[in-house]
């Protein structure tokens, strides 16, 4: 087993300028944040916000050149059949990540799309009527090919994809457990590779990293073999404190992730890096604030989403770490 050493980061927490700071609105978490997070300027540097329309955001997803993003926008939309209405999850393509100039792709309820190299194709989920999931694949000029036409798992089981070389990593839900699978995007080719959640590949080796009883563990494909790279103590268990959506920089050398940690009275979910050996644990953003969804983009700059202000918006930064 690998052990990470926990370095304890001294943050120094830069309040963001006036113009990082907004209106009101509630949360997808159902609490409200404060008008800042914090940062250390250390290994956080050009933070900014790029979206700022409030509409609440999740599942973002970066191109490999990092040009381009692709996430989830969870609208209230009117059914006019019954007068009512309802929450949908429709994915949405940024042509230039850095530019809030949104164009939706998917409608209805859809979410989790992973880019394929190219930076035209993309995998997502749908959730069909009945409830049950399938994978899809899209690109971002129009058109869908199913990849599953049936739930590999049980029922809406079916979640996280990530792809590369045309090779679909995701979980499913098999036997009581989260399971992680590999299939062929043509649907072929399913293999069990066993418990755990949330894979994502490495950029350039056949391993992926993936969230194991809270903690962050990696896997090797062609040995199977698995390595806790962080764990969750049960004494931070006992409050709640969990590990999400790992994923590895570009240049595989760090894995960014979320962590669910007390503060105060409230669990606030926060991002984190540490060394592809899970060494140099160190908390890149503080305060009471949610931080979730982060996604790697070329050059170590590292996307995600946000409720500062209690609104749900896209930020970006870049990663400085030794």
């Amino acid at each position: 087993m690998k052990k990470h050493r926990g370095l304890l980061m001294t943050m120094m927490a830069l309040i963001l300028s006036s113009s990082l700071v907004y209106g009101s609105c509630g949360s997808i978490f159902g609490k409200k944040a404060d008008e800042t997070f914090t940062y250390a300027s250390g290994t956080l540097r050009n933070v900014m916000r790029i979206s700022d329309d409030g509409i609440e955001k999740s599942w973002l997803s970066v191109s490999t050149d990092g040009q381009k993003l692709l996430y989830c926008e969870q609208a209230s939309d009117f059914n006019p059949d019954n007068n009512t209405k309802y929450n949908s999850s429709r994915i949405i393509y940024l042509r230039n990540a850095m530019v809030f100039a949104k164009t939706p792709l998917i409608e209805s309820y859809n979410y989790a799309p992973s880019w394929y190299e190219n930076g035209n194709n993309f995998v997502y989920i749908t959730r069909n009527q009945n409830g049950t999931t399938q994978l899809v694949k899209s690109s971002t000029s129009g058109g869908k090919t199913f990849v599953t036409r049936n739930p590999i798992g049980s029922g809406a089981g079916d979640n996280n994809p990530s792809v590369r070389n045309d090779i679909i990593v995701c979980d499913v839900f098999i036997n009581g457990n989260r399971q992680i699978v590999t299939l062929r995007d043509n649907g072929s080719e399913l293999t069990v590779l066993g418990i755990g959640r949330q894979p994502s590949w490495h950029p350039t080796e056949n391993k992926l990293v993936f969230v194991r009883d809270g903690g962050i563990w990696e896997m090797d494909i062609e040995t199977t073999q698995v390595t806790q790279l962080h764990s969750i103590s049960p004494a931070e268990a006992n409050i709640g404190v969990w590990c999400g959506r790992p994923s590895y920089t570009r240049d595989g050398k760090f894995i960014v992730f979320v962590k669910n940690i007390r503060l105060g009275n409230t669990n606030w979910q926060h991002l984190y890096a540490m060394d592809a050996e899970g060494n140099s644990l160190t908390e890149l953003t503080g305060g009471k604030v949610d931080i979730w969804s982060p996604a790697c983009g070329a050059g170590n700059e590292i996307f995600f989403i946000s409720n500062a202000g209690n609104k749900t918006e896209i930020w970006s930064a870049l990663l400085v770490m030794e």
